[in-house]
């Protein structure tokens, strides 16, 4: 039977729950977090297996977590010769959906053979993006042709991103002192938004709220970074005006 919506829903929280958990525990070895998101991968989007792949800084592709030794074999296979959909979807930072391998085979001559004799069928390559550059994929494999609908894209792109966490997460003795400097720095990054809301309100004769509302609309349709857009509007390269005017200018403005 389907599983229904709820109890996927409360799958997927589940399974980001236990990965925060560990991120702020900081005492999990990364290889076991990650080889435990590969699990959960193949448990959450019924798959036969998964695996992560990372560019090396030296160089190359690297494999850095796999669900099984099936998946383990066929990330090796791609990241030595740098073809297969987890390379592709690194490579051009695109998800790469393989449904039926069989009539992809001309795409990944060697990948094919291989992975058709371990038995997969279907793929579902995710990138895992930071900072507007591809550095890694998530491979998810099956063992029988799969129709990957939203939900599955949904579910591997949570999933790549919670790997991608755990590789950037800092771990010992500076993450109570990066806390403080973040800490501080937004702070800062309030007041600034509260000067600027300040700013709009009393040049435009409108309310905060409303006022607020025009920052962070004109911040999404720049953009740029909140914070970014209200030192300018308190520094004076920014005027008000300027920000009621793009918002008549909106194709859907009434």
């Amino acid at each position: 039977m389907p599983e229904n919506k709820s109890s996927m829903s409360s799958s997927l929280i589940d399974a980001i729950s236990e990965v925060t958990g560990a991120l702020v525990d900081g005492h999990a070895d990364t290889g076991a977090v990650l080889y435990r998101i590969t699990e959960i991968c193949a448990d959450l989007l019924a798959a036969a297996a998964s695996g992560i792949m990372i560019i090396d800084p030296r160089g190359g592709l690297a494999v850095v977590a796999a669900s099984d030794e099936r998946a383990r074999l066929v990330e090796l296979l791609q990241s030595q010769s740098e073809s297969g959909p987890c390379a592709e979807c690194i490579r051009t930072s695109s998800v790469i959906a393989v449904e039926d391998l069989e009539a992809d085979a001309y795409r990944w001559p060697e990948f094919w053979t291989v992975a058709s004799e371990i038995g997969f069928r279907a793929i579902l390559a995710v990138p895992m993006v930071l900072d507007g550059r591809t550095v890694g994929g998530l491979n998810i494999l099956f063992t029988e042709p799969t129709a990957f609908d939203h939900e599955r894209h949904r579910r591997a792109s949570v999933l790549a991103d919670l790997a991608l966490l755990e590789l950037t997460h800092e771990r010992g003795e500076h993450r109570v002192g990066r806390l403080s400097e973040r800490t501080l720095t937004l702070l800062h990054d309030r007041v600034h938004i509260g000067q600027a809301t300040g700013i709009v309100a009393g040049t435009l004769d409108i309310s905060p709220a409303r006022a607020r509302a025009l920052i962070d609309d004109h911040a999404r349709r720049l953009g740029v970074a909140l914070r970014v857009l209200a030192r300018s509007i308190t520094g004076g390269s920014v005027r008000p005006t300027e920000l009621l005017m793009a918002e008549t200018q909106r194709p859907d403005a009434p």
